[in-house]
């Protein structure tokens, strides 16, 4: 948008075109709906305990959800601020160029999640790093504190954050005012995800976007990985009397939302009954957060 004389309009006015604009941005969903396999997401939703409307692309809790009965306590660290989390915001996920590692503040903020881990006094079993260099930076400042937990340290590349496609590393201002993208923030929809993919610079390599309902698949595989991983372990911890395996992970906002929904810690909406995952709805950044504890 461009006031007068082709001046850029301030941001906040760009962003109150952008939200006017949901109307519009709801109708051009209610045309690209129909070429998505809503059967399939609508299962894939169910079987992370949610219920998908389509027509709104919004998750809420089913009637019978129950969190599931983990081995082990998982505490999870969104990664430190970088310029992509500062005004003008961008769609920030599964990319990792310059723009996207920890700014001057995100590498202080670092140090103090490592701090923060520090005063709790955690022992963790396994140490999991998102392979997206924002977040295995955030988790290395505890590390680094750790040389004898070097040996506990994996990347998982399964834990990096969402995939935008062509949303991705583009400022949220600069993408149509009726584009369905917004409805992702502005609405909490699970469905809405970019018909085209994400081009790495780099090496020209293509990434295909997914939705939230996607995300919360890869996510809960992830869980039964470390659930099969932590099993034997918890299961001596258990013999002998002592607390359950610790996992620590570092990741991000979307990744953290998603396991936040699995885990039974999803957050609802103010006065509506259905799940909200971004915007407000996201964990801070570099603020370790228990997710599921077995006692």
């Amino acid at each position: 948008l461009e006031g007068s004389a082709g001046v850029e309009a301030p941001l906040e006015e760009v962003y109150a075109a952008i939200a006017d604009a949901q109307p519009e941005q709801q109708a051009a969903y209610a045309s690209w709906i129909g070429g998505v396999d809503t059967e399939a997401e609508a299962a894939a939703a169910a079987a992370a305990g949610c219920i998908l409307d389509v027509g709104s692309g919004t998750l809420t809790y089913a009637a019978d959800f129950a969190p599931p009965k983990l081995c082990f306590d998982l505490l999870y660290c969104r990664h430190g601020k970088t310029t992509g989390n500062t005004e003008p915001r961008v769609y920030q996920g599964f990319v990792d160029e310059p723009e996207n590692a920890l700014n001057k503040v995100g590498l202080a903020q670092a140090e103090e999640a490592a701090e923060r881990l520090e005063a709790l006094g955690v022992a963790p079993d396994l140490v999991v790093l998102s392979p997206l260099s924002r977040a295995s930076e955030t988790g290395m400042a505890w590390v680094r504190r750790h040389p004898e937990a070097a040996g506990l340290v994996e990347t998982w590349d399964e834990t990096a954050e969402m995939r935008f496609g062509a949303w991705d590393n583009v400022k949220v201002k600069d993408l149509p005012a009726d584009s369905i993208c917004h409805l992702f923030y502005l609405a909490q929809n699970a469905l809405v995800r970019s018909a085209a993919p994400y081009t790495r610079p780099a090496d020209g390599a293509a990434f295909e976007s997914e939705s939230f309902v996607q995300l919360l698949t890869r996510m809960g595989a992830v869980l039964d990985k470390l659930e099969a991983r932590m099993a034997p372990l918890a299961a001596e911890r258990a013999a002998a009397g002592q607390p359950p395996p610790l996992v620590l992970m570092y990741g991000h906002s979307m990744a953290g939302a998603a396991l936040g929904v699995l885990t039974g810690n999803g957050k609802r909406v103010d006065g509506e009954g259905y799940l909200g995952f971004d915007g407000k709805y996201i964990l801070p950044n570099a603020t370790p957060v228990y997710l599921h504890r077995c006692r």
